[in-house]
């Protein structure tokens, strides 16, 4: 595919996500599906519509059909799997769900992916890559999920991922990446004009379980260089900032005592607000590190093993120093 093809890709999934969302929307407050505030973590002034996950996975969904028709590798794969998480997170949406039983259909999810091709292939053992894979995958998933906890931000920082996984791809001659990356970049940025600060829509479980199984998808269909092996690990900085968000939560809340996995006001995000920031301020600074973090990513792929670990062990240090900082925060 050429340049023009990716651009007709992204603007078709932008504009689909533009004409879905309002409708989506509308609907949702029509039927009285919408999210109200409570004392806890939901903040905003008044019930704001929820079910904008909807218009997420349609856009991308027909772009991608229109597209691929099928043809490209682990296609099935995806679709099937990326319908199992929507499904899961719209039921989750209406009615929630426990724990188990989410965590259960994540890791089917997962596993349709790993039959399809779509999997991790450098530890060597084929059992230990199917482990890592859906651990992987489902770790993304939920990590996505539990940083929707803000306008904006959870389909802000999945558009710039998108736009790394697509460089990727572009770079290192695939062509299933990066169209999907495109796909989905276009319908996130078509949501999130909706969904910036104050949100008129909320993306709910549907909308945040979708796009994490996506971009774990997403990372596990590069070879990410030819340089080094250490640039298998390159998503973990592509994705940092959910996976940096899941851990300081889970750090958080056990130091605390308390469950490390539901609903918690220790989010870093939601520390930078206490802190002084406005939400656009907080926003800044999130997609800024989320930028700064995916041009590492890329960049690791290039690097030779010393400038690589070196490069790795800085960002540790600086992720670190953060989390300590953060922690010491209201």
């Amino acid at each position: 595919m050429g340049l023009v093809k990716y651009l007709q890709v992204f603007a078709g999934a932008l504009a689909i996500s533009l004409l879905l969302t309002p409708a989506v929307r509308a609907a949702a407050l029509k039927l009285g599906i919408v999210d109200r505030p409570d004392a806890n973590l939901k903040a905003h002034s008044a019930p704001v519509a929820y079910f904008g996950g909807v218009a997420i996975f349609l856009s991308f969904l027909a772009v991608l059909l229109i597209v691929s028709r099928g043809k490209l590798t682990g296609f099935h794969g995806l679709l099937l799997g990326s319908g199992i998480i929507f499904a899961l997170g719209l039921i989750d949406d209406l009615k929630k769900l426990s724990v188990p039983i989410k965590f259960f259909v994540q890791s089917c999810a997962a596993i349709v992916l790993v039959l399809s091709g779509i999997r991790v292939d450098f530890l060597g053992n084929p059992v230990l890559n199917i482990i890592v894979s859906v651990l992987w995958t489902v770790g993304i998933t939920n990590a996505f999920n539990l940083l929707d906890i803000m306008d904006g931000l959870s389909s802000g920082v999945a558009f710039i991922a998108c736009l790394v996984f697509f460089a990727l791809g572009l770079t290192y001659g695939r062509v299933f990446s990066p169209t999907a990356s495109l796909a989905l970049a276009g319908a996130c940025l078509g949501f999130l004009v909706y969904n910036r600060p104050p949100a008129r829509i909320f993306m709910g479980d549907a909308g945040s379980l979708f796009i994490g199984f996506m971009l774990a998808a997403l990372s596990m269909t590069e070879s990410y260089t030819f340089h080094n092996k250490l640039a298998v690990f390159s998503p973990f900085l592509i994705l940092g900032v959910p996976l940096f968000d899941t851990l300081f939560v889970m750090w958080m809340r056990w130091r605390q005592g308390k469950p490390v996995y539901f609903g918690s006001p220790d989010h870093f995000p939601l520390r930078l607000k206490r802190a002084g920031l406005s939400v656009k301020q907080v926003l800044a600074v999130v997609f800024m590190a989320a930028g700064l973090l995916g041009a590492a990513g890329y960049a690791v792929t290039f690097l030779f093993p010393a400038a690589a670990l070196g490069l790795y062990a800085l960002i540790l240090v600086a992720a670190l120093f953060a989390a300590i900082k953060l922690s010491k925060t209201g």
